[in-house]
């Protein structure tokens, strides 16, 4: 195991904070300028949503980082803890980000080997040698493969994996507006008898759908055992958090296939 220590990012993109802060401090400079007055009472109210979103995306960053609330490791951890199994079992974590989750259960299932997903690149803060640095730092990168794919088209073969985890990637999925197929997608490579655990925001209607119709699609799908529980349920969170842009909305499914 290398000395350095591994580097995991938050769910949060730093670019999108830095540009609500600097159109913030923009409209705010301008409210103390020599203009006239209409202008600065004008950007004055026009830099109060852009303020509470900076504050908003500020406080998740804190709360989700390791120098925070380290909330973001919490949640893998209870995601971790859902998994169950041990042998040389084939796990699959789709939206691996820099890393955290599945090196969490490598970690904790040393006789298994896994496969990580992810669209890296784009707008995305994270990158696939990023993952690979970081397993090799904690010393699990033999038992660890990282590929470049989108969740809405897994390169597997049907019935390939004994257990799959997601961490909030289906509503990121761009290439498939439907995101229950995305999730279709997923249970179509677990094996009859394998496990899932899936966070997400599941209860945000716009994005989902009727909760209702996305259990029943999913026991369409050959699901043989679901079970449901809001994140705030199954964890204590802080206020801000609960906001619905944040995981007001999420809930973990689980279950069999």
């Amino acid at each position: 195991m290398l000395k350095t220590k591994a580097k995991y990012q938050t769910w949060i993109r730093m670019y999108k904070l830095l540009i609500f802060l600097g159109i913030s401090l923009i409209l705010l400079l301008i409210t103390v300028l020599p203009v006239p007055f209409y202008l600065r009472v004008l950007s004055g109210v026009l830099a109060l949503p852009f303020i509470y979103i900076a504050c908003i995306l500020s406080y998740s960053v804190y709360q989700f980082a390791a120098f925070g609330g380290n909330y973001q490791s919490k949640i893998h951890d209870l995601l971790v803890a859902k998994v169950n199994g041990d042998g040389k079992r084939k796990i699959l974590d789709i939206g691996t980000g820099s890393g955290s989750l599945i090196i969490k259960l490598a970690k904790t299932f040393p006789k298994s080997f896994l496969t990580g997903i992810d669209y890296w690149g784009g707008n995305w803060e994270y990158s696939k040698a990023q993952c690979q640095q970081n397993a090799k730092i904690e010393g699990v990168s033999e038992r660890i493969v990282f590929l470049k794919a989108s969740a809405a088209d897994l390169p597997f073969h049907d019935d390939e994996f004994d257990n799959i985890v997601s961490c909030l990637t289906f509503h990121e999925v761009k290439d498939s507006e439907n995101k229950t197929e995305v999730m279709k997608e997923a249970l179509r490579v677990l094996k009859p008898g394998g496990e899932f655990v899936f966070l997400d925001l599941f209860m945000d209607e716009t994005i989902f759908g009727d909760k209702k119709d996305l259990l029943n699609d999913l026991k369409k799908q050959g699901v043989s055992e679901l079970n449901s529980c809001k994140l705030a349920k199954e964890m204590k969170l802080p206020k801000l958090l609960l906001n619905k842009k944040v995981l007001g909305n999420a809930m973990v499914l689980s279950g069999r296939k």
